[in-house]
């Protein structure tokens, strides 16, 4: 069994804008991706941000339930049950993850203004470390800039 992977992007100037970023990537790269959400209300405000970000793009992805969901390689849903194995799940909610044999790599996008939100990040990256994930950080100020 593989050790579950949960990668921190932190330094974020929008966190809505690097979602759709980073889901498009791992689009690209033909991933099975999941964003699990705190509620069905926020599964369909992602849903809606997927439809509009990139502005001249697609990044084809559905509600977990909906009748297109076996087809399509983005899912959202605020139950994890839902959206079945992952490649990469998108955390945006307030909480870890549990490590799951359906799921390789969990995303965290951590805001460089919100202090409340990197302190929780602070807190779930500890949980991820004792609930045996290996942790990694990208810091996107630093690429932003062209920094490694």
């Amino acid at each position: 069994m593989s050790v579950p992977m949960a990668s921190f992007y932190f330094n974020v100037a929008n966190r809505e804008l690097a979602l759709c970023q980073l889901v498009g990537k791992a689009l690209k790269r033909k991933l099975a991706i999941g964003v699990i959400t705190e509620s069905e209300t926020a599964s369909r405000v992602i849903d809606r941000l997927l439809w509009e970000v990139p502005p001249t793009g697609f990044v084809p992805h559905c509600l977990a339930e909906d009748s297109c969901a076996a087809q399509t390689p983005a899912l959202i849903d605020h139950r994890l049950e839902k959206l079945g194995p992952r490649d990469v799940l998108f955390n945006w909610t307030p909480r870890m993850v549990p490590a799951s044999p359906n799921l390789a790599r969990v995303i965290e996008i951590v805001a460089h203004d919100d202090e409340a939100g990197r302190q929780a990040a602070r807190q779930r990256v500890a949980q991820y470390k004792q609930a045996g994930y290996e942790v990694e950080y990208t810091d996107m100020a630093k690429l932003a800039q062209g920094g490694a």
